[in-house]
């Protein structure tokens, strides 16, 4: 069994794991004056993920490695013998005390052989070595594996300086072929339990486009976006990887004209029930979605069709609509949160004759990007920050050079501050386009029979999600606040 020290603190998500190592990643190559590591390299410990299966440990490694441009060189070690890890022995000829004697060496590994492959072929001489499945190799190779995260060594042969280590496993539950590692092990790597976390999927989904008869069913149902039962046939099980493969055979299928059968969906959620209720809900999801796609003008539409739903398409349909919401409230409350930074900005800005000449103003930005830059590699700022520090600042100098060209004559603060105003007035009609949406979904909801309990889950929706609720608490909303009063009840 997979040994895990007892009371270890909470899981993390998958993202707070993601922005773990691109700290660590950024902490481990950073240098010194002389060029020397700031963290000696016998002090970076290797990454240890330990989390279910289909979680996304791999997926985050390719974000990881776009995102900051490092390389990456992943291998699955279940899949690799001893041999090719450590390589192949031969025997030499040495000299010791004047006698010659035979001794065993061995070749390059292929593992780090490949690393050196990827630095030739790319010219990233930093990155990521990504071991999935480390806790599952065979007896024979688990001492490379020790030796491995002990001293960053294959053999004879150390990885290339600025390549970091992530390792990746599962638990026990998850795993029959899962081995021990020892305390000393455990003792010298960066352990990280990674749990699975719908909203923080659902936030990738939203990004990666999956499928939203996929995103609005784990909204309505979201006991089935991670599950595993073991029953006497065996595991049956759902995992985000099923939810991602699903969505993208889903979309090639309808371009195609494809129609799916309910058996079609056990090959992808392995789990009879759940693929059961996922191709109900489909059948409804594509029948309310036939036409133009537009949801909520085809539902206002239909008041005998509402009448006849049930209490299960209901939250179907509330789910639908609260996805078209959510998705205009977050891309309003992003411009937002860029657009605060933006007056934040605005407000440290030196004096107009100190600003005014171009000299001038690229030092401003050159020593904003600077500051910028020092964060980052202290690991001090999280990446959303990072992003919208940088937005900021490239929409602050091309204020700046849209002023040189049109708007001499007037202060620099003062044409930059006019144009802010004019992005927050487009939010604000933005928030009245969003709230007349609400309005729309209650009133679609309010025409079903069976819809109580839809809009308690449309009205608990709006009020969980973030970017739904600070706009619902600067926008009063009646219809909202009446049914608030109806959750409380």
């Amino acid at each position: 069994m997979f040994s895990m020290a007892a009371g270890f603190g909470s899981k993390m998500n998958i993202q707070e794991a993601k922005e773990e190592i691109v700290r660590t990643l950024r902490a481990y190559t950073r240098r010194e004056a002389d060029g020397s590591h700031s963290i000696p390299v016998e002090k970076q410990r290797p990454m240890l993920l330990i989390g279910p299966p289909g979680i996304g440990k791999t997926a985050i490694m390719r974000q990881i490695a776009q995102e900051t441009g490092t390389g990456l060189v992943a291998y699955t070690m279940t899949h690799h013998t001893r041999q090719s890890a450590i390589g192949l022995p031969f025997i030499s000829r040495r000299t010791y005390d004047g006698r010659e004697v035979s001794i065993t060496e061995y070749t390059m590994s292929e593992i780090v052989a490949s690393i050196y492959d990827y630095m030739a072929a790319t010219g990233k001489r930093s990155g990521i070595l990504f071991l999935d499945e480390i806790n599952c190799v065979s007896e024979t190779l688990a001492p490379v594996m020790l030796q491995l995260l002990q001293n960053k060594t294959f053999g004879n042969h150390p990885l290339p300086e600025d390549w970091i280590i992530v390792a990746a496993g599962n638990p026990p539950e998850y795993n029959k072929s899962v081995r021990e590692l020892d305390m000393a092990t455990l003792d010298r790597v960066k352990h990280m339990e990674i749990a699975a976390d719908l909203p923080v999927w659902q936030e990738y989904a939203r990004r990666q486009n999956i499928h939203d008869a996929i995103r609005t069913y784990l909204a309505v149902y979201p006991e089935h976006f991670y599950n595993i039962t073991n029953t006497d046939r065996g595991q049956l099980f759902v995992t985000a990887r099923g939810w991602e493969d699903l969505s993208c055979i889903l979309r090639s299928y309808e371009e195609d004209g494809e129609s799916v059968s309910a058996e079609f969906f056990l090959q992808y959620l392995q789990h009879d029930e759940i693929a059961r209720s996922f191709a109900q809900y489909y059948d409804l999801f594509r029948h309310f979605l036939e036409g133009d796609g537009a949801f909520a003008a085809q539902l206002a539409g239909q008041r005998d069709k509402l009448a006849l739903c049930t209490a299960t398409e209901c939250l179907a349909i509330a789910a639908i609509l609260f996805h078209g919401i959510q998705a205009k409230a977050a891309r309003r409350a992003l411009a937002l949160s860029r657009l605060g930074r933006l007056s934040e900005l605005l407000g440290l800005l030196p004096t107009e004759e100190d600003f005014a000449p171009e000299e001038k103003a690229a030092e401003f930005f050159r020593q904003k990007r600077e500051a910028l830059r020092v964060k980052v590699d202290h690991g001090v700022i999280k990446p959303a920050e990072e992003l919208r520090e940088r937005w900021a600042l490239e929409r602050l100098e091309e204020d700046a050079a849209l002023w040189r060209r049109e708007a001499r004559t007037q202060p620099f603060a003062a044409f930059a501050s006019a144009r802010l105003e004019s992005d927050r007035a487009a939010q604000e009609t933005a928030a009245g386009e969003i709230l007349a949406d609400i309005e729309e979904a209650y009133a679609i909801l309010e025409l079903c029979p069976q819809g109580r309990s839809s809009l308690l889950y449309l009205t608990a929706d709006l009020e969980g999600d973030p970017s739904t609720e600070a706009l619902l608490r600067d926008h009063p909303c009646p219809v909202w606040l009446r049914w608030c009063a109806e959750l409380l009840k």
